[in-house]
């Protein structure tokens, strides 16, 4: 598979006059100062740019703060959860591809996640096609339920692409795989080239711009499918296709689950981090070639950036923090009012208020906590970041970078291995469970509190991680640490499981969805119809 079929759709036709001075290399710099400068598109004339009204937009925008609460999801994923959930709902309303993609983008654009007045009316059209190609495959019903799931969320990520068109995060990208393409190798294990290269891709693109499944999902698919660019070619008779893509996505989640996907991640990571600085620090100085040639200057330029960063990181977790801990007491209150109360009044013919309240409040408090306690990158993380945007710059490049493969274990060694690990689940909830029927809880307020507490404690894993989204040195392992690793493994792979169940089973989203969100688009629609008819009649009364 060419890997250049992945995201090498840039132009590298800038030059660098940039000296050599400190080791830096002149084409190193003369690749990343192209890939700041990607090729500009032509601007969509004025009067045919997609427009919102103002008042529109207000309530979209409350609306979806409201919506982003009570499902959790990482800031930097919101546009394409709300492209997905929006052509998911439209899907069920409309047909007819041209009206969900106009219902589509307008809404993005309303909800500011995308620019109001500046997108030409034909991104409408191309939006339109993408929206065909999904309905064509889908009514092949070639796959299962969850094949479908994974092809709207990949076509969910193509529409980002369309709309977003981040052609400076692709150039990015292609810099920082052509650096570390042949840097990065593997130990102890048979590896082609091919499948190497394509993990190197993969894990610059997730560290780079933390992209999810979906979107990763979508580059391989364009590498392994061309021709799902070109929909002229089977759209009319798609069943081809759509018998293709039930083994195309089988390929792409074993690529993207292999045994050794978050080594790969962890070696790029360093080099992401002090990338993404780095170019934030040159796309603030109009003279970049200037600050390059002066090593001082670049240095101070990047701590700043850093610094910055380290801020913006603990604004991130305390917002996460805060949308976890709402979205948990709602989902609370939820379980309490449905399940938990009827349900103990039915078996006990009463209901626990000290079980309740503990159970009410554990999961926004312990939420709190665990982003109270999340520590920030220290001084040696900067040194590191610095070290490895010189490595960028310089003459002899990355430095080589080994993965080691994990010992096989076979046989009895697999098989000794595997209990364990079952006895460390028994072991953490039993003492939870020993804990809570000391406290008189009843088995049904037990199920909910081990609920929560793995929910929660997921949570506070993925917050941890947006926390040190910058964090390039690794953590010193400390016999504490290897202890509370070791009883919260368990509880942490509970919470990831229940996560990803309930996600598809959120009452309260699908209420939000169909049952308010359905009917307040409308209203907004006629809404802006009707700002829109007054608006022409005031131009008429212009024109008299």
């Amino acid at each position: 598979m060419p890997l250049t079929a992945l995201g090498h759709d840039h132009g590298h036709g800038h030059s660098s006059h940039a000296s050599e001075a400190h080791g830096y290399d002149h084409k190193q710099i003369a690749a990343l100062l192209a890939a700041l400068e990607p090729p500009k598109e032509a601007q969509a004339p004025e009067g045919a740019r997609v427009t919102v009204h103002a008042a529109v937009s207000r309530f979209s925008v409350l609306y979806e703060r409201i919506r982003n609460a009570v499902e959790y999801r990482e800031d930097h994923l919101l546009r394409k959860g709300a492209i997905e959930r929006i052509l998911k709902r439209q899907l069920v309303l409309e047909t007819d591809p041209h009206v969900i993609a106009n219902h589509l983008v307008r809404e993005l654009i309303g909800a500011r996640y995308l620019p109001n007045g500046v997108l030409p009316d034909q991104c409408i059209t191309e939006a339109a096609i993408r929206v065909r190609k999904y309905q064509a495959i889908a009514r092949m019903r070639a796959g299962n339920d969850r094949h479908v799931r994974w092809l709207l969320g990949v076509v969910a990520a193509e529409l980002e692409d369309l709309l977003a068109n981040p052609v400076r995060e692709k150039a990015l990208i292609s810099f920082l795989y052509e650096q570390l393409a042949d840097r990065v190798t593997v130990k102890n294990a048979p590896f082609e080239d091919t499948e190497r290269r394509l993990q190197v891709y993969v894990a610059c693109y997730r560290a780079l711009v933390k992209a999810d499944e979906a979107s990763v999902g979508y580059k391989l698919l364009r590498a392994y499918v061309p021709e799902w660019t070109r929909p002229e070619e089977w759209i009319d008779h798609p069943r081809a296709m759509a018998e293709r893509l039930v083994g195309v996505h089988g390929r792409i989640q074993d690529r993207l689950r292999h045994p050794l996907s978050q080594r790969f991640l962890r070696a790029v990571k360093p080099w992401a981090v002090s990338l993404s600085l780095l170019t934030e620090a040159l796309l603030e100085e109009k003279h970049r070639e200037e600050l390059l040639e002066s090593s001082e200057e670049l240095h101070t330029a990047l701590a700043h950036v850093t610094e910055r960063r380290e801020r913006e990181a603990r604004g991130k977790l305390r917002r996460g923090t805060l949308r976890a801990m709402v979205y948990l007491f709602i989902t609370k209150i939820i379980f309490a009012v449905i399940l938990e109360i009827p349900i103990e009044k039915w078996f006990y013919d009463e209901w626990s208020t000290h079980a309740l309240t503990i159970n009410l409040l554990l999961p926004p408090v312990l939420m709190f906590f665990v982003g109270l306690f999340i520590r920030p990158p220290g001084l040696e993380n900067r040194r590191q970041i610095l070290k490895g945007a010189e490595d960028l710059l310089k003459r002899n490049g990355i430095p080589a970078r080994e993965i080691r493969a994990p010992a096989r274990r076979r046989g009895m060694a697999l098989f000794l291995m595997n209990i364990l690990y079952m006895l460390t689940f028994l072991l953490t909830f039993g003492l939870v469970g020993v804990g809570l029927w000391r406290l008189d809880f009843t088995i049904v307020a037990t199920t909910i509190f081990f609920f929560f507490l793995c929910v929660v404690s997921f949570f506070g894993y993925r917050l941890r991680q947006t926390a040190r989204e910058i964090m390039v040195i690794q953590p010193k392992e400390r016999l504490t640490s290897t202890l509370i690793d070791f009883l919260s493994l368990p509880i942490l792979r509970a919470g990831q499981w229940l996560s990803q169940t309930v996600s598809r089973l959120n009452v309260f989203v699908f209420l939000f969805d169909f049952l308010i969100e359905a009917p307040f688009k409308i209203c907004l629609n006629i809404l802006e119809d009707w700002l829109s008819f007054i608006k022409e009649k005031k131009e008429e009364l212009s024109e008299e």
